[in-house]
């Protein structure tokens, strides 16, 4: 067997949405799901969905356009190939998805503080950890990509220091 042919392709688009490995990705993702009788992951799958709906809402706010999303078999990612992005961008761009989770974690602790479920407990920490686990300095993670950018913008500013 050569390669996959038309009957299995390796990349699927959809818009602005690639879906890479798209048999393995569903196959995997069913089968989770099927798994899945207590529903905490379609809490944690949301989680991360809002997640990548932080990014994509301030990459639409900063250049007034989408960005090409990758759904693999390891998660969603925004792609913003070939769009320069400034140190501060980069920033706020990266911050934007633990920042949505921390919002999202904020305001549901704020409802249910009075009255927390299983649920609202659940959906609380799901975004907890999602946005604290983006914020480790690792890389493709946003973590990585927020230290990066405050690297470029101190290297930058040395340079441009007066000798």
């Amino acid at each position: 067997m050569r390669g996959r042919g038309p009957a299995f392709p390796r990349r699927v688009r959809v818009g602005r949405v690639v879906f890479r490995d798209p048999l393995c990705t569903c196959a995997l993702l069913y089968i989770l799901l099927y798994f899945d009788s207590s529903g905490f992951l379609r809490l944690g799958l949301l989680a991360a969905a809002l997640h990548e709906c932080g990014h994509i809402l301030v990459f639409a706010l900063l250049f007034g356009r989408l960005p090409v999303v990758e759904v693999t078999m390891t998660g969603l990612c925004m792609r913003v190939g070939g769009t320069r992005l400034t140190p501060g961008r980069r920033f706020v761009l990266a911050a934007a998805g633990p920042g949505m989770n921390a919002l999202l974690a904020a305001v549901w602790y704020a409802r249910a503080s009075a009255r927390l479920t299983v649920w609202g407990a659940a959906f609380l920490a799901a975004n907890v950890l999602t946005g604290a686990f983006n914020l480790l300095p690792i890389p493709p993670l946003d973590g990585a990509q927020m230290l990066g950018a405050c690297w470029e913008a101190a290297r930058k500013k040395l340079q441009s220091a007066p000798k």
